[in-house]
């Protein structure tokens, strides 16, 4: 493939016909497809050299994407996507029933998140799906800001590279669940574990 910038219409084309690409988010590049296609998901795996039993995150650009991944979404759930999406934090919620096996690692859950980056948001946004949001790297390898790191890791295996930069965070977003009403923080991140707390704490 080319490594020149494209047009943004060529990543959101090669999407819809069900390839790979990656992107710049408010945290690292991602490797994205439809969260909804079992294949192009496969692709990513095989792409990240990662078995696929390993659940991936969903990035959206709208709260309407949400509904036909998600099986429900709990008020603390949306208390928590209201106070920090775009953002940073991703919130993992039971997942519907047509949500490939694949994209979440054989659980019952998905985790979804909405990226502060303009570009990001964009992109989703014109596919008109939910983006896998996994990092854009081989499995083991640390994430990357960097386009042209992407590129020479896997650029030959990509169907397209929006180029841009990503946002400041130093790490990968916080991951919590609700469980039972109580709150779990699988990955503490940019967002801490006190901002959770103190975000449903004023909501009860």
């Amino acid at each position: 493939m080319a490594l020149e910038q494209i047009d943004l219409s060529e990543a959101v084309d090669a999407v819809k016909a069900g390839g790979v690409i990656a992107f710049p988010t408010d945290t690292f590049y991602a490797l994205g497809v439809d969260a909804m296609n079992e294949s192009a998901i496969r692709k990513a795996f095989d792409i990240k050299r990662r078995p696929a039993n390993t659940p991936m995150p969903v990035l959206i650009s709208e709260h309407y994407q949400a509904e036909p991944l998600a099986k429900s979404f709990g008020h603390s759930s949306q208390v928590l996507a209201e106070q920090f999406w775009p953002g940073a934090l991703t919130v993992v919620v039971p997942a519907a029933e047509d949500v490939p096996e694949v994209l979440t690692g054989g659980l019952d859950t998905v985790g979804l998140r909405m990226p502060n980056h303009e570009l990001g948001l964009r992109l989703i946004s014109e596919t008109g799906c939910g983006l896998t949001g996994t990092s854009a790297n081989i499995s083991g390898d640390p994430p990357t800001k960097d386009w042209q790191t992407v590129a020479n890791a896997i650029g030959d295996e990509l169907d397209a590279i929006v180029i841009g930069e990503c946002g400041d965070a130093s790490a990968a977003s916080t991951v919590v669940q609700i469980v039972d009403g109580e709150v779990r923080v699988l990955r503490e991140g940019p967002i801490s574990i006190g901002e959770i707390e103190s975000a449903l704490g004023r909501q009860t």
